[in-house]
Formats: structure tokens, sequence, C-alpha cells
């Protein structure tokens, strides 16, 4: 279907915009080289482009172009029109990270070719590339030496400290004659070297440049320096957007179809709780689950938050009537990451094929936070959710499609020949100095190899990264970004989202733009689209971008007095004052084109009318006036970033009425409002705990802290050269910490939750040998270790001394609701997710609930949908939430069972189903929990010894173990 990538060059067309960006900035050098006062000339620049900017004498000149339209490939270009018309040959490019810095340099690898052919008859075709990274002095030399035309690409942090190789000494004098003008002393250092060549320096995303170390060194570089971004800077003490050669702002790159269409999908899985998820104008945004459907709400000082009164608002947190601090909480369950996960490689699937045959090859982004074990550590959980959930969605299309269509070969490439799924890769900052070669191998594509990653030919689609990847890489065919953090909350949520705004490219390298899809608009966004999936806890992340739009474009906002928009109208179309009074008052006014919203200090605040466009297409106006007054608003960033659709509502949990009594009686029957308490344990016992906690403590091993010595040789002569630092290892001791016994003791009590005292007996207990040889070893490893041994013991103690009480007392809150006759949970009450029943099998028959599974894993669904028809089964569903207090936290089993019994008792199965292979895989705190609620079930099969009813609680590991477990029975 496709050549080898090597062959292929990206196909590159004349963009009107680019070419206006680069005519801007070489009128703006005319103009300079004519007349030498840079005020004036700027001045006259903005009134002829009516941007209403400031002008400082400053030596900067801007350019802002929004993210994905382009502005390394301009920049790219600029360069070669300065060299051709006004013969400048050195060219310095700041770049403010490493990643920016490998997308600029794909970048002028990818040009090449084009500008050689386009330049063909140039004295100057091609530019010379140096790239000084990783102390490499060899290519700053180069660069100074070579008479060509060139560019040294570096990020500041090269020369923003005085310690820097740049920044040092020159240690033998430099064989330049042309840094030698006017007598001048010789260069002290080869940033100075740098600025003696008057190079034009570029920045790109001049809003990272903004340091003070920075300012210090970069004064010197006395030429003009032209600032390429999507965002300046707004600091205080900071140099903002001014002295403009061109603008392409948001709401325009959007309008003339320069980048992609963005959809929001907003995961929404919550826990049963209140969720803090932001705060606005000193309310607390409160994320909630009821009745199944998330709810948001704006609470102030003194509403309820999960139970207790909010006593204060702070910016980022709220503060209880107990005093707890509960802040704005992005954490992500386990349940929230495979749901969001499992969304984006549904969304992925959803398009592929489509794009697939139009020779368009599908990528997809995710963000994760901080924590790189996730995807790379020994039990990486967002890879294996990934990959779970990947192989499960695969297997379904794969058997849908035809095996003779191209489709079905390509996705036969997903794995390697050891079995491994191939088609995800990742890239995390520490990835520089890692050995393996597959995760090399994986870096290399995303950073450096964009035509392969491209290439059907690469298995690759699914990019996992941390914000490593949030400026300056880019790829043109990124589809869908899935944000599984808040990590990147500092920067705007467009820039964000900015690795997927490119129009993206076929096999043949050929962008897919309005012109190339003969103008059609919907054809253009069937293929440009890019989907998102956020979190719930994103608060508003749709609403942000379209803000950022409108405050990243130079139009009006949504409600604005008559005088600001004269002021607006008069700067963007350049008509006389007379017609824009007539068009503000007699078009504009008077026709209820724009409506009063209301009066503030005596001033009118108007909005844009619902009516707007229609009322404008009746007025009959001059084509110039209808494109001034349309170009004013920007209310139209709903057309170009949308939230998806909702999936249809949930439906009431409605119960069978031939299984309402029975299910009833058997809910009756368990959900006790019971408590636990614990006997007083006797002085042998207590002694007998506390020796078995002396003697798991004694046995432990403490590793010893080593500390080395290594000694680093620089050699002079090989500065900037392979070898030049030599490293050896001249001691090594071991470290022996003193151990503050009150403290350790402190803290152990807090992580165990136990007096003191009890803490106290047990060091008292330890022989002094453990405490001066092994606890010295390793204070903090040593702390740990016994908290652990401390909470294994205290949970077996429970377990021997617990009781549950209170059985005969009251009942808990009923949970059965009625409507119009039919009785029915509500939504949500017995699992987060839901599905309709479907097909003729004995789930309807013998599933308590009518039309719906309500259900909160894979598992239990199939649980549900695979259980055997065994004949002993009456009826059986899922246990609202049931919660049996422990020492662990309250305990919620899943299913329960009714059962016929030979002896004509009423057998009640209550069962916790786990989605383990052995029971050897359960944490640790779940065992706990299921040991505790078997306690609870024993306590009311007591209670009914002489009600012919039978209680029976049973763990089910696996799917096929109901059966056996009914049995013994």
């Amino acid at each position: 279907m496709t050549t080898k990538t090597e062959t292929k060059q990206f196909q590159y067309e004349i963009q009107s915009y680019q070419e206006d960006c680069v005519t801007n900035i070489i009128s703006l050098f005319e103009s300079l080289r004519q007349k030498a006062n840079f005020g004036e000339v700027l001045t006259a620049h903005h009134k002829k482009n009516k941007y209403n900017f400031p002008v400082q004498d400053t030596k900067n000149i801007d350019i802002m172009m929004e993210t994905g339209t382009g502005k390394t490939f301009t920049y790219i270009k600029t360069i070669f029109e300065l060299c051709k018309h006004f013969g400048y040959k050195k060219f310095i490019i700041l770049v403010p990270s490493v990643a920016i810095r490998e997308g600029v340099k794909t970048n002028l690898d990818d040009t090449k070719e084009y500008f050689k052919s386009l330049y063909a008859n140039e004295k100057e075709k091609e530019i010379e590339v140096f790239v000084y990274e990783g102390g490499n002095i060899s290519a700053v030399r180069q660069f100074i030496g070579t008479s060509h035309l060139s560019v040294l690409v570096m990020t500041p942090s090269s020369f923003s400290h005085k310690d820097n190789i740049l920044n040092r000494p020159l240690e033998r004098e430099m064989n330049h004659p042309e840094l030698f003008v006017n007598n001048q002393e010789p260069p002290k250092s080869y940033l100075e070297c740098l600025k003696r060549l008057n190079p034009i320096v570029i920045m790109d995303e001049p809003h990272r440049f903004d340091g003070d170390a920075f300012k210090k060194y970069f004064e010197g570089f006395d030429n003009y320096y032209l600032r390429f971004g999507a965002t300046f800077p707004k600091k205080k003490d900071s140099l903002p957007l001014s002295n403009v050669a061109y603008v392409l702002d948001s709401i325009s790159s959007f309008r003339q179809s320069l980048v992609k269409k963005i959809v929001v999908y907003t995961q929404d899985i919550v826990e049963n709780t209140d969720t803090l998820i932001g705060i606005e104008n000193k309310k607390a945004i409160v994320s909630t689950l009821t009745n199944g459907i998330i709810t948001r709400r704006e609470l102030g000082i003194g509403a309820v938050f999960n139970g207790k009164s909010i006593k204060k608002i702070n910016k980022d947190n709220i503060v209880l009537s107990d005093d707890t601090i509960e802040k704005v909480d992005y954490s992500l369950s386990d349940e929230s990451l495979r749901a969001m996960i499992k969304e984006t490689i549904k969304i992925h699937f959803e398009k592929e094929k489509t794009l697939f045959e139009q020779g368009i090859k599908a990528l997809t982004l995710f963000f994760m936070g901080n924590d790189i074990s996730l995807y790379r550590g020994d039990n990486p959980k967002i890879k294996n959710f990934f990959e779970e959930e990947y192989i499960k969605q695969r297997l379904e299309i794969l058997s849908k499609l035809d095996q003779t269509s191209e489709y079905y070969k390509y996705l036969q490439n997903d794995f390697d020949s050891e079995n491994n799924l191939q088609v995800h890769k990742g890239y995390f900052s520490g990835d520089k100095g890692n050995t393996d070669e597959k995760v090399k191998a994986g870096v290399d594509e995303i950073l450096k190899d964009k035509k392969k990653l491209l290439s059907f030919e690469s298995p690759t689609r699914f990019i996992f990264s941390i914000w490593a990847l949030q400026e300056g890489w880019d790829n043109p065919n990124v589809f869908t970004i899935c944000k599984l953090s808040n990590q990147g909350s500092e920067i705007s949520k467009l820039q964000q989202i900015g690795r997927g705004l490119r129009i993206c490219v076929n096999q043949n390298l050929q962008r897919q733009t309005l012109k190339n899809l003969n103008d059609e608009q919907e054809a253009f966004w069937k293929i440009n689209n890019l989907d998102v999936v956020v979190s719930n806890k994103e608060h508003g992340f749709v609403e942000a971008i379209q803000n950022e739009i409108l405050s990243n474009s130079f139009l009006i906002s949504e409600t604005f007095t008559e005088q600001e928009l004269i002021k607006i109208l008069k700067e963007k179309s350049g008509f006389d004052d007379d017609t824009i009074v007539t068009l503000v008052d007699d078009v504009l006014i008077d026709k209820k084109m724009i409506v009063r919203k209301a009066i503030v200090d005596g001033q009118k605040i108007y909005e844009k009318s619902p009516d707007f466009s229609k009322i404008l297409k009746e007025q009959n106006l001059p084509e110039e006036q209808v494109k001034a007054i349309e170009s004013l608003f920007a209310t139209d960033t709903s057309t170009y970033v949308q939230k998806a659709e909702k999936k249809k509502e949930k439906k009431k949990v409605f119960i069978k009425p031939t299984h309402l009594q029975e299910f009833q009686n058997l809910w009756n029957a368990i959900n006790k409002n019971a408590f636990y308490v614990l006997e007083n344990l006797t002085e042998e016992q207590e002694e007998q705990l506390i020796q078995n906690i002396k003697t798991q403590i004694e046995d432990l091993n403490i590793d010893e802290i080593l500390l080395q010595t290594i000694r680093a040789e620089l050699n002079v002569n090989k500065i900037g050269q392979h070898g030049a630092i030599t490293e050896k290892l001249t001691d090594t001791v071991s470290y022996k910490s003193k151990v503050d016994y009150l403290e350790l003791v402190r803290t152990l009590s807090n992580n165990t939750k136990t007096p003191i005292s009890f803490v106290v007996k047990i060091f008292n207990a330890l022989s002094n040998d453990f405490k001066t040889k092994m606890l010295c070893n390793n204070p903090e490893q040593a702390q740990r270790e016994i908290t652990q041994i401390i909470n294994n013991n205290l949970i077996a103690m429970l377990k021997a001394n617990i009781k549950y009480d209170g059985i005969n007392g009251t009942g808990l809150p009923n949970v059965f609701k009625t409507e119009k006759g039919k009785t029915y949970l509500d939504t949500g009450s017995v699992g987060k997710f839901q599905k309709d029943i479907a097909g003729d099998f004995s789930l309807k028959t013998k599933w308590v609930f009518e039309e719906v599974i309500e259900y909160d894993s894979d598992f239990e669904l199939e649980i549900v949908e695979q259980d055997p028809d065994i004949e002993s089964i009456e009826i059986f569903g899922k246990l609202p939430r049931l919660k049996i207090k422990t020492p662990l936290g309250d305990y919620n089993p899943d299913f329960c069972y009714c059962l016929k019994s030979t002896k004509g008792n009423k057998i009640y199965l209550v069962v916790e189903a786990k989605g383990y292979k052995s029971s050897t895989e359960i944490p640790e705190d779940e065992k706990g929990k299921i040991d505790f609620a078997k306690k609870y079930f024993e306590a009311l099969n007591e209670h009914y010894k002489g009600q012919k009813i039978k209680i029976s609680f049973k763990e089910r590991i696996n799917k096929t173990q109901l059966a056996a477990l009914i049995k013994g029975d």
C-alpha cells in the first residue's frame, strides 16, 4: 500500500498567511534600512495593518502565530528571505527545551529539499545547521567559522549561568578576524564571540524566555531579534507582545480552517462522595454522583461537603467545620483511568479505518502524571490497562472485518515475533540515559523519525508521555489526546492540546488542507478533527479553551460598551468616523443587532443579539462593511470547540414484580445496622501479641547505607570532546544513622493508629543488639517494615477478637422506591455502568432487575452474562451498597443469590466477586475486609438460627467457580 518512507518528502504548498507574515517582516527590515528610527517604522506598520499593540524601542519584532499553523516553517523561510534581500547569514534559533530543539532540527531537515528547489537560483540554497547540545563546543566553533548561510540551534540554559562552557574564558585566541574590529579586545568567551557575529536571533515560544538569568546573559545580542509564538510573556517585568510584524490569532486560524476542529469528551466516573474540583469566585465547585448522574454544584461558606459544613474557602482548598482541609482533587481512581483509556481506544478505532482507507495514519497521545512507573515500572498499571483494553477492542473489530481487506492485514502487524503488543511507545524526560534498546528505538521514533511514525509501515499508533511533548514536538496526525492527569495545568488548555491541532498528512506526506479537499468545509472537518478525553475533574475544559481562543483573539468581548465597539470597529476596519458612527448607531443599535444587557455606573452594556446574522443579511450593506461587522465578534468559538454529545441518560433500575418480595426479604435479612466491638485483651494475649511482633521485627534484615566518593578529573586539552572528564571511585564507607527513638515511636504510633504506650512496650521488648546494629543501618526502611509488621499482627488479633452486635437493633434507611406502583433502585445504586439486557436467555428470567444490568467492572458484567443456568438458583442480582463496618473501613460485597434448599430452608448466598487468577493476588487490605465480613455473616446466621434462614458468604475468584460455591451450600 505504500512505498518506502525514506524516499518520501513532505509536500509543502504556498500558504497565503505564511507568505503575508514573511512579506511583513521583510518590508519592516526594508523600512528600517531606509529609515533608522525604529519606533516610527513600527508605528507606521501597526497603523497600516490595524494592529493595536505597544511600540517600544526594544529591538524585538514579534510574530504571533497560533499553535499548529507552521511557525517553524515560516521562520525558516524568513531566514532565507533575510539572506536574499539583505545578506544576513548568521542566525541563532533559541528554543526553551530539548523537545523543541529536536522538533526544530527535524523541521530544518524535512524542509531542506523544498527550500533548495525554491531558492535554486540564489547563491544560498541551503542552511548549514549547527546544534549546540551537551557541551558540544565544536558546533559553536564551526558556526563561527563558516561563511555560508547558517543557524545555530541552542537552549538558553547553554549560556544562562557563569559556569557554562560558553561563558568560560577562552583558552586560546580564536583565529577569526571578523570578530576583531576597531581594535577590540580579544573576545573573552564563546558567548562573546557569538555576540560579535551580530546574528539575528529567533526566539521560539517567547513566553518561556522570562528568567532574570536569561535577560542578563542575552544582553549584547544587539541585532533585531524575532519572537515567534502563540503565547507571549504576561508578567509585570516581562516584555509583552509588542513591535508586531504579523498576527494570526486563535479565532482566525479556526475560521480559516488552518487547524483541526476540537471535540472534548468528559469521562464521568466519580465516587459516591463530594469531590472538590475547582474554586471560582470564592465558591467551591463540587462534583457528586447523584442517582447515577454527575452533578456539579457551587457551594459557599456554610454549605455541607461530605457531611461537614464549609468554614472557609481559600484559593485552592476549603476548610471544613472540624478544621480538616480539602484540596482541589485531580487524582483519578483505577476505574477512572481504565474507563478513560477504554474510551480513548474506542474513539481511535471509530475513526482509524476511515482514515486508513484515505491513506492517513491515525495517532493517539496519552498524557500522564509524573509517575513514570505507571508505564515503565515493575507493575505498570496504565500500560497494563491499555494493553488489556486494546486487545479486547481489537478482537471485536477484527471479528467484524473482511479478512481480505487492507485494514484487516494492517492490524495483523500489532504484535512482534515474541507476541508483545507493539502499537504503543513512550517518551519520558528520564529516557535520555535509558540503555534498553526497545525504549531507545521508541524514543527515537517519537522524537526524531516523524516520517516513520506517519507511515503504515510502523505499527506505533499510541504514544504515552508526560508533558515533555507539550511544545516543540509535533506530528500532524495526532487525532486523539487523552489527559490522564492534571499535569500541565500551569500552561494554557489550548497549548496542552496543541500537539493535535495541525492539519494531517496522508502517506504521500501531503497535507489535507481545505484547498486540497476542494474547499468542502464538512469534508475538511470530517478528516481534521481532534478528539480530547479528559476526566470530569477537569472542570470547564471546553469553556476554558473557548475563552482562551477569545482572549488570544483581538476582538470585542462578549459584553461591551458603545465606546469600545466604536474603537475596535475603527481599528479593524479603517473606515472614516462618519461611516463608523452610522454603522454603530443606525445599524447595530437601531436594528437591534446588539441589545442592551445592563447598565453599570450609568454606562449601557451591550451584547450580540441571538438574531444577529439574520438581521445583518436583511440590511443589504456593502460587502466590506458586512465583513468588518462579522469579524468584530468571536462568538462562533463553539463551532470549532465542542463538547461531545452525551451518551443517553441512564435508566432507573426497576425490580421485576415477580422477584420483588424475595429480593426485599433477602436485602432486609442482610442489611442490618450492626456495629463491631472488640473484646478486651487479657494481659497474656497482649504479651503474646508483643512477643509475636518482636520476633518478626528482629528477623528483619535492614540494608546498610553506603557512601561512595567519586573523583572527577577534567582534561583541559579535551574540553568539548569525548573523554574530557574521567571519573574514579576512590572510597566506600558504610553510614550509620543516629536514631531518634522518641520520634520513631511517635511516627510508628501515628502510622499504626495505636497508643504510644503500646509501641513503647514493643521497643522495650527489642534486643539491644537489634537496636544498635540493625536499626541504625537505615531507620527509614526500618520504620516502613516495622509499621507493616505491627499492622499485620493487629489485623490478625482483631480477626480473633472481634464480634458484631446490634443485629436486633433498628434497620437501615429503605433503598427501595416506588413510582406508579413499580419498585426501583436509584440509578447507580448497584453499579457505575449500565447496559441493556439483550437476547433471550436465562438471565432474563432470573436476574432481579428489568431491562438493565448495572455493574462496576467488565469482570462483573461477564459474571452476569455468562453464569450458567444452575437450576437451584431462584433469583440473583447485584446488591445495593451494603456497607458492613470493619476496622479497615466499610466493605461492600457484590452479588446475592436466592437458592432452593432440598430441606425447604431458605438459603441466601452473598458472593464477593474478584477478577483475580487466584486468592493470593487479592491485596492485604481487601483480604482483611473480607475476613471481617465473614464474622458479620457468622453473626447474622446466629441471629436467624431458629428461622429456617441460612445466609452464606463466599469469595468467588473467577467466573467458573459459582457452581462449586452453590454446591457447598
